[in-house]
């Protein structure tokens, strides 16, 4: 067993130890305090101390000495001293009650209890029965100027209840439950403690297909939640290590080929230095600027380092540049775009990035779709949840449908795309700029033939 077993352990049955002494003390004086007080005589220490010293006096100091004493007292805070002779009537004129004189005859003639009760017999043959009544009773019957009652003879009563002692055997049998089921508790919480850190150890290792949910069984507490966080957590991280790991792949991928034509034409040049094979040799450098300037700009928009400068722009307005600008290349392909907007719609954004995403959508469905075709971009809105809605079709094949969420992921270009020139890095690089403004992006293909990208805005 672990350290944290044992800590627990230490912990749940010092905590259970301290209620069951708790509880066992406090039973024990709760009936303890019922047996006093049904025997009507007080058994305090304090009582018996004045019993004894009352005692003393009348065998001493006589009845004078005693009734001298007990006035002195009866201007004190102690506990009241009663007096009885043997006709009934107490030595300073005090009522008793009924039960307590009973009781008190019975402890004056039991050994284990002559110090709560006494009976004293003086030499010239008077008898007084002395002893402290329990004031929490109120059945007072006055026997002052009475009759000792018929209970007076001892051989008619039975022996009284002796005060309960401490409950040893109950104690104990609470502290060894205490013991069994503090073990218990430490290890149903310690268990999955030491499973989550071993898992945390492999994790920080590298090995981050490590799950741990299985190992919390049936629970249903914070600590099966933790379980399945760390799961979610350790699936993200390593999807995310996964993406990077591919993503390096595709950067080395897409820069091999540039540089791989550039070697080529270097060493053509120095096979034959009449040829002109510079042109080339700067196509294939701008390709290496563009894709570096693209992929530092994807970096900044995941990081966050770019930060969002929104103001009021017109969608119409912006939509007209991206189509004038989009034009050059549709004609090449007789390509026809049209815009259609419900209404004119004033934005909150950075309008070179919403520029920059939607053109990306927009040169994407000219450069996949096909010669003498068109190309529809409207809008649309919502004033239930205040979105609005930039659609752009074209008449292409479409991709797969396991491909739709892919294509936004970076050097994502699907099969249909493979064939083109491009990284495939338009779509990232739009689906991140969109939902910094707090949007989102998707992508279907049509039933009948053509493709859609739907971008949602908040207006």
């Amino acid at each position: 067993m672990g350290r944290l077993f044992w800590k627990f352990f230490i912990f749940f049955f010092l905590a259970q130890l301290t209620t069951v002494i708790g509880l066992s003390c406090a039973l024990w004086l709760h009936n303890r305090h019922e047996i006093l007080q049904e025997a009507g005589v007080e058994m305090s220490p304090p009582a018996r101390s004045l019993l004894a010293a009352a005692s003393s006096t009348l065998q001493f100091g006589g009845v004078e000495g005693l009734k001298h004493l007990l006035q002195e007292w009866q201007h004190q805070r102690v506990p009241q001293v009663l007096a009885i002779r043997e006709s009934g009537q107490e030595l300073m004129q005090r009522p008793y009650t009924k039960a307590s004189f009973e009781m008190a005859n019975k402890l004056a003639h039991d050994e284990k209890f002559q110090s709560f009760a006494k009976n004293i017999i003086l030499s010239d043959g008077q008898s007084f029965l002395l002893f402290v009544q329990d004031n929490g009773l109120r059945d007072e019957f006055d026997h002052s100027h009475g009759q000792p009652p018929d209970h007076m003879q001892q051989n008619h009563m039975s022996s009284p209840r002796p005060p309960p002692g401490f409950p040893l055997v109950p104690l104990f049998g609470g502290s060894l439950v205490s013991l069994i089921f503090a073990a218990l508790l430490a290890a149903y919480f310690s268990k999955p403690i030491t499973s989550l850190r071993a898992a945390f150890k492999q994790a920080s290792n590298g090995k981050l297909d490590v799950r741990v949910a299985h190992a919390m069984g049936k629970r249903r507490d914070e600590l099966s939640d933790l379980g399945h966080d760390f799961d979610a957590m350790a699936s993200r991280l390593e999807s995310l290590l996964q993406a990077q790991t591919r993503l390096l792949h595709h950067v080395s991928h897409e820069m091999r080929s540039p540089l791989a034509r550039m070697q080529m034409a270097l060493g053509l040049m120095k096979q034959d230095p009449s040829s002109d094979f510079l042109d080339r040799i700067e196509l294939e450098a701008n390709r290496i600027d563009g894709l570096v300037g693209e992929l530092l700009e994807l970096s900044k928009l995941e990081s966050g380092v770019i930060q969002i400068k929104k103001e009021p722009l017109e969608l119409s307005t912006l939509l007209n540049s991206i189509i004038v600008d989009a034009q050059f290349e549709a004609k090449s392909k007789q390509i026809n775009l049209h815009l259609a907007i419900d209404k004119d719609y004033v934005l909150d954004g950075q309008p070179d990035l919403l520029y920059r995403a939607i053109e990306n959508v927009v040169r994407n469905a000219i450069k996949y779709g096909p010669e003498a075709s068109e190309i529809n971009i409207s809008t649309t809105h919502s004033d239930i949840d205040k979105n609005l809605y930039i659609t752009v079709t074209d008449q292409g094949l479409g991709v797969k449908e396991t491909e739709l969420e892919d294509i936004f992921k970076p050097f994502i270009r699907g099969i249909s795309g493979s064939q083109t020139i491009g990284n495939g890095l338009g779509l990232a690089i739009t689906k991140q700029i969109i939902e910094a403004h707090g949007g989102s992006v998707s992508a279907k293909n049509l039933n009948s033939k053509g493709f859609s990208v739907e971008i949602v805005l908040p207006y």
